[in-house]
């Protein structure tokens, strides 16, 4: 357990009148190692972990077994898992496209609110083709 993830975060770290370690479950023997045990939240027995070389060793199976007995959520522990974390919500959908316009036409038909099948378009239309027409003409008079 020597190479731990470098994900893991130090939560803030806990002072206690006999800080012989600064993590939960976690004391130091005379001889320099590590001794991790913990206390089952529901029937309040003691649970041995194990000795470890090193500190986040031992603080590192503790925060295993608090999980194992409360869950993520209600467990106390030594270091911060984001990778356990609940996932964040999705982000919401994308608005829709607007809507577009109608294209606007110059024909005055459009404007006067005829509809398709009526006589009258034809009688527009084929004004607004003169109209076009005519300017066409003017402006080749002009050279």
């Amino acid at each position: 357990m020597a190479d731990l993830p470098q994900v893991i975060l130090h939560r803030n770290r806990r002072r206690r009148s006999r800080a012989s370690t600064e993590y939960l479950g976690v004391r130091r023997r005379p001889w320099g190692r590590y001794a991790a045990e913990i206390r089952n939240p529901y029937t309040k027995e003691r649970h041995w972990l194990g000795t470890f070389d090193t500190a986040e060793e031992a603080a590192l199976a503790y925060d295993l077994s608090s999980i194992a007995f409360s869950g993520l959520a209600r467990a106390r522990t030594n270091f911060y898992y984001p990778f356990f974390a609940p996932p964040s919500p999705p982000p919401p959908p994308p608005p829709p496209p607007p809507s577009p316009l109608p294209e606007e036409r110059d024909d005055c038909y459009f404007e006067s609110g005829f509809t398709e099948d009526d006589d009258s378009m034809t009688i527009a239309a084929i004004l607004q083709s003169f109209r076009h027409s005519s300017a066409l003409s003017s402006s080749s008079l002009l050279y």
